[in-house]
């Protein structure tokens, strides 16, 4: 009698203990945070796409893309000809010849240089830096982003299996009342209902299982689909979703007033959109080039006064050009130039308050879901002795199997609920690490 009594007690210790052990019963081999992050930097496609328009605009910043050097063409032509030719004189010479041949060979390099275009070439080069700082931007902002997805996938992944461990705690639960309802059965102190009841209820456990142990198996192609491998790739996880509990909104805020992405486009925007006034206005100058070629042309023919020539040519100049009128739209392009930087600097402002919006949605929903983990922490030992204290009033017959059932729901519920509250501060942290642009030095 006294073993049946402590049966019940001994059985949730060792359950509890089996569910807050450091590693779950997982298949495939342990997956880190850290190498989840470093695969999906090798493999990502978002990420290698990035990093590939980032080298772009690295190899676009030179001084020669801008204007600041020379052109250089060389070019050569060979023709030949056939002719016939009757040419009648006044002193009564006659010059008649059929099939004359002639040979026109020609070679020339020649070189221009814009010396001054309205300071056109240092506004262009100005431009090629600014974009590159985009470029970079960008990167960093696709590695934050992928990051932030990566970091929110796996710890779904963690959310996941506590919750399978609470519904495989639920079905032993459900399985050991149905031998207590057997048991009872057979004495003659419990009903064939109650046994068909415990059956469903079994029944109904094991089928959320396998609704989760589904969602479990997508969550995991989700992120080999973010690792950019193969999405049959098995894997295991950490069995705790660990929380940095002690940000403050205020070092959040002034992190993203530095360091966040978006607002570092919007600022390389504005600078660009100045740099598009200066490029205007170059036109309202003139344009100085210099000038050098050298020609080489050697002439052979079989009819004519000339049977051969040949001609070695430098020349060199400075041309200097100024348009005049272009139906205003110099002055059009200036005009726009002037609203494409107020636009910007609205749009900055703009996305500076959206991200201070966001991070303040973000910590609220941060310190709230703290809250609820130690609500939930509390909710949860008492769902675990209550339990407990079911299980003995069930088998002395003091509760009804709808009541123990709803005992049984709370357990499972404040589980759930507690690792949810888990995931939601974690999800929340990692969205103020990335506003803050610090989500990769965290990382």
């Amino acid at each position: 009698m006294l073993v049946r009594k402590i049966f019940p007690f001994i059985y949730i210790l060792m359950t509890f203990l089996l569910l807050t052990c450091k590693a779950f019963s997982q298949d495939g081999e342990l997956l880190t945070i850290e190498q989840a992050i470093e695969i999906a930097l090798q493999n990502n496609y978002s990420i290698n796409i990035a990093g590939n328009q980032k080298e772009i605009s690295d190899n676009n910043l030179s001084i020669g893309n801008a204007g600041f050097l020379p052109t250089l063409d060389a070019d050569a032509s060979y023709s030949k000809s056939i002719s016939d030719t009757k040419q009648n004189f006044f002193d009564g010479r006659v010059i008649d010849r059929t099939g004359a041949k002639a040979t026109n060979m020609f070679a020339g390099i020649s070189l221009n240089w814009t010396i001054f275009d309205g300071f056109e070439m240092f506004a262009s080069l100005d431009q090629l830096k600014e974009l590159k700082k985009v470029g970079e931007i960008n990167f960093k902002s696709q590695v934050e982003n992928n990051i932030a997805d990566i970091l929110n996938s796996y710890y779904n992944i963690v959310r996941e299996i506590q919750v399978i461990e609470a519904l495989k705690r639920s079905v032993s639960i459900s399985e050991e009342r149905v031998k207590i309802a057997e048991s009872k059965k057979e004495v003659g102190s419990g009903s064939k209902f109650e046994l068909l009841q415990a059956q469903v209820d079994l029944n109904e456990d094991r089928s959320s299982l396998l609704h989760e142990e589904l969602i479990l198996s997508q969550a995991k192609i989700l992120v080999n689909q973010l690792l950019g491998r193969s999405a049959q790739i098995d894997f295991s996880v950490i069995d705790t979703i660990i929380i940095n509990d002690d940000l403050a909104f205020e070092d959040i805020q002034s992190l993203a007033d530095e360091n966040n992405s978006e607002l570092k486009i919007a600022e390389q925007n504005r600078n660009i959109a100045e740099i598009d006034l200066a490029l205007a206005r170059s036109e309202l100058f003139p344009e100085i080039d210099l000038n050098v070629g050298y020609g080489y042309t050697k002439l052979q023919s079989q009819a004519g006064f000339i049977s051969s020539n040949r001609n070695n040519q430098i020349n060199y100049g400075v041309t200097a050009s100024f348009n005049l009128f272009n139906g205003l739209n110099t002055r059009l392009r200036i005009e726009n130039a002037h609203v494409s930087i107020e636009s910007s600097k609205l749009s900055y402002e703009e996305t500076r308050n959206n991200i201070n919006a966001s991070l303040l949605n973000s910590f609220k929903r941060y310190q709230n879901s703290l809250q609820q983990v130690e609500l939930e922490k509390e909710n949860l030992k008492a769902a675990e002795e209550n339990v407990g204290i079911a299980f003995e009033r069930l088998r002395l017959g003091n509760i009804t199997p709808f009541e123990f059932r709803e005992v049984q729901t709370q357990l499972f519920e404040g589980k759930s609920r507690l690792v949810t509250a888990q995931f939601e501060a974690k999800s929340a942290e990692t969205e103020l690490l990335r506003l803050g642009g610090k989500l990769i030095e965290s990382k």
